[in-house]
């Protein structure tokens, strides 16, 4: 069971099923808020928060094998910079610590990306904003993020039950 007391959507939880600690898919919907702006800075603490989780559960399962990044095999970004980033990752093998290190390489660029474009959103859309090229990059980093933090999460079923090779979703 998640910790009751927070203020964030995403936590790090023990997976019924495998005993395996895992991070909380990250959310779709907008945080609540009175205000746009509000809005907006509780998503960014929130890329904070599962960056962080990410991260520490990854140099938590101590890995010393260099493994590839199954959650990319499959993924496509709107921005070609961060495309190629992804090309990238397809080919790399990384340790457990090395994974974890990247999580929080593209999650702050993704947190920052966010929070410096605040006198660009959309009122109405909160977590949008005004640039489409700039919004690209942003929506890039979000999905390399998550895919990521999932690939984290499958290392650590594996740690858990010993499996190896499963596919992501």
């Amino acid at each position: 069971m998640p910790n009751q007391l927070k203020l964030s959507r995403v936590y790090r939880f023990i997976d019924e099923q495998t005993g395996a600690p895992q991070i909380s898919e990250f959310p779709d919907s907008n945080p609540t808020g009175d205000t746009p702006l509000e809005i907006r800075m509780k998503h960014f603490t929130e890329i904070e928060n599962f960056t962080f989780l990410g991260y520490v559960l990854a140099h938590e399962l101590g890995g010393t094998t260099p493994r590839p990044i199954r959650t990319v095999e499959e993924l496509e970004v709107p921005d070609e910079e961060f495309q190629r980033f992804v090309n990238e990752a397809k080919t790399a093998t990384l340790t457990d610590e090395e994974l974890g290190d990247t999580v929080l390489d593209v999650g702050i660029n993704w947190e920052h990306f966010v929070a410096s474009t605040d006198s660009q959103l959309l009122p109405e859309h909160p977590l949008k904003i005004t640039d489409v090229l700039m919004q690209e990059k942003i929506d890039s980093l979000d999905f390399i993020t998550e895919a990521l933090v999932r690939e984290v999460n499958l290392r650590s079923i594996e740690k858990q039950t010993g499996a190896q090779g499963r596919k992501s979703k």
